[in-house]
């Protein structure tokens, strides 16, 4: 049962915060692979319902996978802590790192971002560059930077919801009530979205707190292996051209960008969550995952 091998980790931070992690262990030591979810989400999107989605999955194919939650409030019930994009790249990530390396210390692991979580996995790896040695190949799920897209889903999910009606409740509210707005699974501080808006509006690629520069750092990083995927029903969150243009604006790098439609290996046209929670995705790219991540495998060692 992959219940039985489901280990609960807590990793403390400052300011009496902790990050929970979610660690799938297989029958068999194998390379280890940490999944990051986008804002507005939890973990949960990698391992939708019990023994279901890819995280079990991969564990079932032999992957010790690392499933975390960033930083949130401690319950329901308790306020919004007001988490900034700047403790996210510069103290979540680089914990989930030390965490994942001491479990797998002469080995290198993979990196998975969905949504947003790409652009911090990005950024994260950018500002702390020794990490990279460490870091066998990297997969983005639906991962823009920048929405270009001038779509009806764009304008609605995007300038409206998210641009306008979240900010307004989120002034009254003291935080931005996603869940309630059917925008997420988890709500989200003030800061956090202000910070997120600032680089999606097509703005410099600077952190707002500390003015670091990532593009400019952009340039001495040599990326690994990685692997893009969008699906054709993603109008707006992770549009194919999007994840194609954050790509190209990370520099030259092995990347694989592959497009998921129906007729094209794929039995649908999956959108921005569906990619990862529906049934049919075992089937349809799933295996085109696990076939990447073992073509890069035998790079996991030193």
């Amino acid at each position: 049962m992959i219940e039985e091998r489901i280990n609960s980790i807590s990793i403390p931070l400052a300011e009496n915060a902790a990050l929970q992690v979610r660690r799938f262990m297989p029958t068999a030591n194998g390379p280890a692979v940490l999944m990051i979810h986008g804002l507005g989400e939890r973990g949960d999107v990698f391992c939708p319902a019990h023994g279901a989605g890819l995280a079990p999955w991969l564990c079932e194919a032999g992957y010790d996978v690392y499933v975390a939650d960033l930083r949130d409030r401690v319950s329901d019930s308790s306020v919004i802590p007001d988490i900034s994009q700047y403790q996210l790249i510069c103290e979540d990530l680089p914990a989930l790192f030390e965490q994942v390396g001491a479990d797998h210390p002469d080995e290198r692991f993979f990196v998975m971002g969905h949504g947003w979580g790409g652009v911090l996995l990005a950024s994260a790896l950018i500002r702390q560059p020794a990490w990279l040695e460490r870091i066998a190949g990297l997969i983005q799920v639906g991962v823009r930077r920048v929405c270009h897209q001038r779509t009806w889903q764009r304008l609605l999910l995007f300038d409206l919801m998210w641009n306008r009606l979240a900010p307004l409740a989120g002034r009254r509210q003291g935080y931005l009530p996603f869940r309630s707005l059917g925008l997420g699974a988890a709500d989200l501080s003030r800061k956090l979205h202000t910070d997120s808006q600032l680089w999606q509006n097509d703005g410099n690629w600077r952190d707002p707190q500390d003015s670091f520069d990532y593009a400019a750092a952009l340039h001495e990083i040599s990326w690994p292996s990685s692997l893009y995927l969008s699906g054709r029903n993603d109008r707006c969150m992770g549009h194919f051209e999007d994840v194609k243009a954050f790509a190209r604006e990370l520099g030259n790098h092995d990347a694989q960008l592959i497009l998921l439609q129906k007729g094209s290996g794929s039995s649908r046209d999956y959108g921005h969550l569906d990619v990862l929670t529906h049934p049919q995705a075992v089937n349809d790219h799933f295996p085109l995952i696990l076939s990447w991540l073992a073509r890069h495998s035998d790079t996991a060692t030193p």
